[in-house]
């Protein structure tokens, strides 16, 4: 017989809610994974946080690239010629000629006021520049084009300015390699979740049992394992979003020095509403490894 204080102690132990659902109770296994997860999450987010600099710091400075074209023998003609088969060049968006006058400042700024016979030998070892601005999207090979077209009329390509191209490239790929991480990342948790509310639907098989012989439907004995799943992910994921403004304050110096735009704030959302799914999918596949075991045995 069922005393008034066991019922006392059950309500206290499995809180109401709406709709007359009640939550199973929250105990050791709960908190271990809510902390695997959110640990996982951390990590997703930082790595996010990373790609977000790296996008920013690219980005700020990808309208001020320039390439720069050397021709050792500088002939006006040949560098006009140059000049025009370098804007013919599909991508760029404009060829200037480096004016004498501009590569002297630019040399002397350099020396800081060193002697004036070497500051005249280096300026007459220098080479003719040519200047090339990239349009808005000037395509992946498009340092590539210029390098074979500067070829073509013995020139060549500063080779330093190329990492910033290869920096654009690697982000590109990064970012798809970051998409593949996280989906294998978040598979692991609904496993880690489906697993935790497994121990915890062993643990009240007897209730949930009796629940059917009295005529729950199985949307109503499945909905409160579904919603602790869901909240045990986005509570991790709130947690997981708390713990990445510690390092971002951290560097926050730093990453204005390299102008990269950094906000916590945009992944706020993504961790809460990916933990509550990813939480919500595995106590769906929990439930449904129940319902299907339950089939079975009749």
């Amino acid at each position: 017989m069922i005393s008034m204080s066991d019922t006392n102690l059950h309500e206290r132990r499995m809180p109401r809610l709406p709709g007359g659902f009640s939550l199973p109770p929250f105990g050791l296994h709960q908190w271990l994974a809510l902390v695997i997860v959110c640990i996982a999450l951390w990590a997703v987010g930082l790595l996010w946080l990373g790609l977000q600099a790296g996008s920013s710091w690219t980005h700020g400075w990808q309208q001020d690239v320039r390439f720069h074209v050397y021709l050792d023998k500088p002939d006006t003609q040949k560098m006009q010629a140059l000049a025009e088969k370098l804007e013919a060049v599909p991508g760029v968006a404009a060829a200037r000629i480096v004016p004498l006058d501009e590569t002297r400042v630019w040399l002397d700024a350099w020396l800081g006021g060193g002697s004036q016979a070497v500051a005249e030998e280096l300026f007459a070892a220098l080479p003719g520049s040519i200047e090339v601005r990239p349009a808005a999207l000037g395509g992946e090979f498009l340092y590539d084009d210029i390098a074979d077209a500067a070829g073509a009329l013995g020139a060549t390509v500063n080779r330093g300015e190329a990492h910033l191209v290869q920096a654009q490239r690697m982000i590109a790929h990064v970012e798809r390699l970051l998409w593949f991480g996280t989906l294998i990342i978040a598979l692991a948790m609904v496993i880690i979740i489906s697993n935790t509310l497994r121990m915890t639907l062993l643990a009240r098989a007897d209730e949930v049992q009796l629940m059917r012989l009295l005529g729950a439907s199985e949307w109503f004995v499945r909905m409160p394992f579904l919603l602790e799943g869901g909240l045990l992910g986005a509570g991790a994921g709130l947690f997981a979003w708390l713990l990445l403004w510690p390092p971002l304050l951290a560097l926050g110096d730093w990453l204005t020095q390299l102008n990269a735009d950094v906000s916590g704030f945009i992944l706020l959302l993504p961790l809460l509403l990916g933990g509550a799914l990813v939480g919500g999918l595995g106590a769906l596949l929990a439930t449904t490894r129940m319902a299907s075991e339950n089939t079975s045995a009749t």
